[in-house]
């Protein structure tokens, strides 16, 4: 027993020693010595499928770098624009599918997403009402009321406005009235242009394209120039031109027949009312 006992004592020594020569020649394997168990390329083949030859390197690691977190993918996050236009494309192809090949199945898929998308323009109309509702300044309808009743309201106190700065108007302004004898527009809008004035206390200055009476207005003065001075040589008649005294301007006031009401509503535009307001 001692032989042998002292012989398989010695074998332990033997693999002591070669381990301990191999722990000291130990290193990481590099890419190049992994590769070395396959050989040359396609040399592996034999190995089995458990043995993988193609192994990659790992990249880099930087000290104190953070992974790149990965965006999700999700509809959720796609911009709303171009949900929007997803939507229009796949009710589009629906439709062009039921209308090519009517059957029950293709039909009943257009109208299901036609449904769906009527709910969702309802959803959007009925929010948007309800908004408008609790946020005064978002309504519209505050400043051009559509009820019968609030508009009415709103067209008397317009009325008086216009009145008003009608009756002081004549303090900064003066109009100026283009026409002539053969104009039969003329001779429907002279005697209105008088009345109105007349009703508003404005000044008028007549002036006579061809140097003749003027319907409504016999004291009409000849053009002799004035209506290329004013920018208005050619233009069609009757019309009727506001002359601001402090800028020395003119404002067109409007060209053809007019209604007191619409000229009168221009006329306050055009001096109380900022571009814009009505609007």
């Amino acid at each position: 027993m001692a032989p042998r006992l002292e012989y398989t004592i010695a074998a332990l020594g033997v693999c002591a020693v070669f381990l301990m020569s191999a722990m000291s020649v130990a290193r990481p394997a590099s890419a190049a010595e992994w590769r070395s168990w396959c050989g040359e390329p396609g040399s592996g083949a034999g190995l089995g499928w458990h043995f993988y030859c193609d192994r990659q390197e790992d990249p880099p690691q930087v000290p104190g770098a953070q992974p790149v977190p990965v965006p999700p993918s999700g509809d959720a996050e796609r911009p709303a624009t171009e949900r929007i236009e997803a939507m229009r494309r796949r009710l589009e192809e629906a439709r062009a599918t039921a209308i090519l090949d009517p059957s029950n199945a293709n039909v009943t898929a257009y109208l299901r997403l036609q449904q769906e998308t009527l709910q969702r323009a309802a959803a959007f109309s009925d929010a948007f009402r309800r908004t408008v509702w609790a946020t005064p300044e978002l309504d519209y309808t505050l400043r051009r009321p559509v009820g019968a009743l609030a508009k009415q309201l709103w067209s008397d106190e317009r009325r008086q406005a216009r009145d008003a700065a009608l009756a002081s108007l004549g303090e900064r302004y003066g109009l100026i009235y283009l026409g002539h004898a053969g104009c039969a527009g003329c001779r429907v809008f002279g005697p209105l242009l008088r009345a109105f004035a007349q009703r508003h206390g404005l000044d008028v200055l007549a002036v006579s394209l061809t140097g003749e009476a003027l319907e409504g207005w016999p004291e009409a003065v000849p053009d002799n120039g004035r209506a290329q001075k004013l920018g208005l040589a050619g233009a069609p008649v009757p019309a009727v031109v506001l002359f601001d005294t402090q800028t020395k301007r003119t404002l067109p006031v409007g060209f053809g027949v007019m209604a007191e009401d619409e000229m009168a509503m221009r006329i306050y535009a055009l001096t109380a009312l900022e571009p814009g307001h009505d609007y």
